[in-house]
């Protein structure tokens, strides 16, 4: 199904989509005139399918695409319950360019439960839990939702105080002169961020999350947390790290390449690490990477650069030399950069 920029009256479509339960095929709804997608709240169903004459689907490769609708402001999938993704589709629900467009937190909720859901400087439209513009007397009944003005990534200077979701990656790319204690002071109020945490060729000393719990991989061709070229990182923590619903190309919740000072893991940490996924350390020399189990305890990964003890168990460690490692790390920085150029 694709709306796009030339399409029959708004009546018509609504009458034939008011009832709607299940499509077996994709969405596409882009250029369009529309503020609202009611039309689709009783849709319950949707399997990815290019059978037919659906050149939509076969052009933009999601099961739910909505891009470039200019005066689009609520979808009200009020009723949609399950996204069945397939191999052949690029994404289940993908929102880009919809300046206007914000979700709730309940449809937040819901989307982060879906596989490849990708919406980028998502807007939260009247959150229940707040703004962080607003003064409330009683921090522990809402939730602060950062939004950056422009669509850009987070980093050491525009991270607001009291921050609790960021709505896009954290990157700090060179990060050279910055307040210590500011930053890390902003960093322990982090609960959830939506895309990756990309720290690259800097002098960042540590990085503590605390009470980070929720990371949703925006960028699919990147590991969930990727750590290269830091001479002085020396500590990380990810000690209440629960929830990766989606990683994308990469099994990897830790790749880290070329952090000298980066020796031991929190044992809290490398355990949480541990269950979500893939760990990868590599060196110039070497890359070991530890595999996750349905152990109850683990020992990661051990290589002259790197070691940690998490008690009993065995290892699951692999070997291999940092040749295609290194390639790899390059290759994927480059992806990155080139997003927002």
């Amino acid at each position: 199904m694709g709306l796009e920029s030339t399409m029959p009256p708004y009546e018509i479509i609504e009458y034939k989509l008011q009832n709607v339960t299940t499509i077996v095929g994709c969405i596409t709804i882009a250029n369009s005139g529309f503020t609202s997608l009611a039309l689709l709240s009783n849709l319950e169903t949707l399997q990815y399918s290019q059978t037919g004459n659906s050149s939509s689907c076969s052009s933009y490769g999601n099961i739910i695409t909505i891009a470039k609708n200019s005066l689009l402001r609520r979808l009200y999938f009020t009723s949609l319950k399950k996204v069945i993704v397939t191999k052949k589709s690029e994404y289940g629900i993908y929102l880009v360019d919809n300046p206007s467009l914000c979700i709730t937190e309940e449809e937040l909720e819901h989307f982060l439960k879906t596989e490849k859901f990708y919406a980028p400087h998502i807007q939260i439209c009247d959150p229940t839990s707040g703004s962080w513009s607003l003064n409330y007397s009683n921090p522990k009944n809402y939730r602060i939702y950062c939004r950056l003005d422009s669509f850009d990534f987070f980093d050491q200077t525009n991270i607001v105080s009291g921050c609790q979701v960021l709505t896009d990656s954290l990157v700090l790319n060179g990060t050279k002169e910055y307040n210590q204690t500011e930053f890390h002071d902003r960093l322990n109020d982090i609960e959830q961020i939506l895309g990756s945490i990309i720290v690259f060729q800097s002098d960042i000393v540590a990085l503590k999350f605390p009470n980070l719990w929720r990371i949703y991989n925006f960028q699919p061709t990147l590991p969930v947390i990727f750590l290269q070229d830091n001479p002085n990182l020396a500590e990380i923590e990810f000690s209440n790290l629960s929830s990766i619903p989606y990683f994308g190309k990469y099994p990897d919740v830790l790749y880290t390449f070329s952090n000298p000072l980066l020796t031991q893991l929190p044992l809290d940490t490398c355990e949480n690490l541990y269950k979500l996924g893939q760990i990868t350390i590599g060196d110039v020399n070497r890359t070991s990477s530890a595999l996750p189990t349905q152990e109850a305890n683990h020992t990661t990964a051990t290589t002259s650069e790197f070691s940690v003890d998490s008690g009993k168990g065995g290892s699951n460690v692999t070997n291999s030399t940092a040749l295609s490692s290194v390639g790899k790390v390059s290759f994927i920085y480059k992806e990155i950069k080139s997003r927002h150029s």
